[in-house]
């Protein structure tokens, strides 16, 4: 064997031992674990230049000489040394290839697993941790809860900043881990840490940036109000903070003042809406209607009504009629009060889309909100989902990942881009990534429909009979199709039980609504393409949030390629996919 091969494997065994070691003392003090996959790549990636190098030169006693000419009696080691150019080449293609991959794993994926798609850091990326509650009493915890919500969309609002989404904040509170890794997980250049303090009317906010990669603070202020100038007290915090960061401020609201009450009440009707109960949505109901109640003029709240009410749409506590007579009011009227309020055009957008299937004015609302605050990150996905029914499949993609980007952490958000997916015909992707939300985030229920469809179009019929099974239990534990589903499967089939338990739903329409899309689906798997269009035509007509959905869900028995299909898909101004369906594509 040649002396400077000789010379590439004990380099290939301090790489390794280098490895090793990082693995071994990282975690203990306190760097991100996937500092490792650092070190693997720059293993991998000296390697081919170790070769090289070992090949001229060697580390002898007298130090580094160059390796000397092969001698002609040496005729054994040239035709090793020629068989080794065929080798060392070969490992250089394999390096690159294992480099490539680890780097590409570094900006799709946290340490703990979570789906991201993550590029370079954005020096102005910054992300606000979960404010510490220093009133001492737990019952202020949805005020403190509340600024932390106002301080992230006042950010939001700053165009030159990256803002991470709240929801994928939260899961650090009380969590002791070092910034470092925080920010790493959250894909951010900064932190803010703070804490909240009231008293009486009077309220203190506490605030610090951090250098997230040195673990340095850059700066802190002290800043405290009456509560009735709340809001200006967000927008002073908001402004101080982005001259911190060094970017300019030219796009955060003026801010005006609101009654303490209802600012207070909003702030509780915020606290329950995102708990998605029915106990919840119905306190938050009660919160947001005292909201408007002492103040008329306050457009977030009326934009909490008609959250609330898109809500109940979607899980079924309101029927699709209703959605569509109740949930466009409230958002008109916050938008009157404050045409530049982001919340208001995703709102009016949402409604456009999935209750009255305005495509050009969806999307007008979806642009404006996304203008307002580029860091909306819902409002991205929801637009992904938006392009994706229009049969936009790139401009989707885009939307999704930047969105995943802004909220990688929220289960939520996880749930929708999963959806997405499955909207933009990538059904293993969508399964893959709900799975995976719904095996990390234990009782999140988000994605059943879309499991159900994917599992049944695969042909995984025993997948598709569980998560049937789990779609149904969303409208209770005792809902008759739970009961006549698990009755007719110890009877026969998964598919021989479609139709008996979706016309017992059908039966108990009206006290226990299930979404017609989905008794149309069933339908449809089972075999009856004529009642299955009977209820995808009642969709359309009542507003079913989910009748959008109708252009990604295949099928199994030929629906999609009826005439009754077609002309629907054609009155709902979808004419890309009723194009592709009449044509068979």
């Amino acid at each position: 064997m040649s002396r400077g091969l000789g010379d590439v494997y004990k380099r290939q065994v301090g790489a390794w031992v280098a490895v090793q070691v990082a693995s071994s003392i990282f975690p203990g003090i306190g760097v991100p674990e996937s500092a490792i996959r650092y070190v693997w790549i720059a293993a991998v990636l000296l390697f081919p230049v170790a070769i090289v190098f070992a090949w001229f030169f060697e580390l002898t006693a007298d130090g580094l000489k160059r390796t000397p000419p092969t001698l002609a009696s040496d005729a054994v080691d040239l035709s090793l040394r020629r068989t080794d150019f065929v080798i060392l080449a070969a490992l250089g293609v394999v390096a690159g290839g294992v480099a490539w991959q680890l780097s590409s794993d570094i900006r799709a994926v946290t340490d703990d697993g979570q789906v991201v798609v993550r590029g370079e850091i954005d020096p102005n990326s910054i992300a606000v941790l979960p404010l510490e509650n220093l009133s001492g009493d737990p019952e202020q915890q949805y005020f403190v809860s509340g600024m932390h919500d106002a301080l992230v969309s006042g950010l939001s609002r700053i165009r030159a900043l990256k803002v991470t989404s709240k929801t994928s904040t939260m899961r650090y509170a009380g969590l002791a881990q070092p910034l470092p890794r925080i920010a790493t997980e959250l894909g951010v250049a900064k932190l803010i840490e703070g804490s909240v303090y009231r008293v009486g009317e009077q309220v203190r906010i506490s605030v610090k940036l951090l250098d997230a990669a040195n673990d340095e603070q850059i700066w802190s202020d002290v800043f405290e109000d009456d509560i009735r100038d709340v809001l200006r007290l967000q927008r002073e915090v908001a402004e101080a903070i982005a001259e911190a960061v060094h970017v300019v401020v030219t796009d955060v609201d003026a801010a005006g003042q609101v009654d303490p009450a209802a600012y207070e009440a909003f702030l509780k009707g915020q606290f329950h809406v995102e708990r998605f109960t029915p106990q919840d949505m119905a306190a938050a109901h009660a919160y947001y209607q005292q909201a408007v109640e002492l103040d008329p003029d306050y457009a977030l709240a009326y934009y909490g009504l008609s959250k609330l009410c898109a809500f109940q749409a979607q899980a079924g506590v309101i029927s699709p009629s209703q959605a569509r007579e109740n949930c466009l009011p409230p958002i008109s009227k916050a938008l009157a009060l404050a045409p530049d309020l982001p919340e208001a055009h995703m709102g009016y957008a949402g409604h456009m889309t999935w209750q009255r299937y305005d495509w050009e004015e969806a999307e007008k609302g979806f642009q404006r909100a996304l203008e307002l605050n580029p860091s909306y990150a819902e409002a991205r996905l929801f637009y992904a989902h938006f392009l994706g029914i229009m049969g936009r499949r790139e401009e989707s993609i885009e939307q999704a990942n930047r969105a995943i980007e802004l909220d990688p952490m929220n289960p939520f958000t996880q749930g929708l881009y999963g959806a997405q997916h499955w909207v933009i015909g990538d059904t293993d992707g969508a399964i893959e990534i709900i799975e995976h939300t719904m095996a990390t985030n234990p009782g999140f229920g988000f994605g059943f429909d879309v499991l159900w469809a994917a599992y049944h179009e695969t042909g995984d019929l025993d997948k598709a009979q569980a998560a049937l099974v789990g779609l149904l239990r969303m409208s209770g534990e005792d809902h008759v199709g739970v009961r006549t589903l698990e009755d007719q499967l110890t009877r026969g089939s998964y598919l021989a039980a479609l139709i008996p338990t979706a016309e017992a739903i059908v039966a108990n329409q009206e006290a226990a609504p299930i979404m017609p899309t989905t008794i149309g689906m069933m339908f449809e798997y089972g075999g009856d393409i004529d009642r299955a269009l009977d209820w995808y035509e009642i969709a359309y007509e009542t507003g079913s949030p989910d009748a959008p959905y109708l252009v990604s869900a295949k099928g199994s028995t030929g629906a999609r390629s009826s005439p009754r299909f077609i002309r629907l898909l054609r009155e709902m101004k979808l004419d890309y996919w009723a194009d592709r369906y009449e044509s068979g594509s």
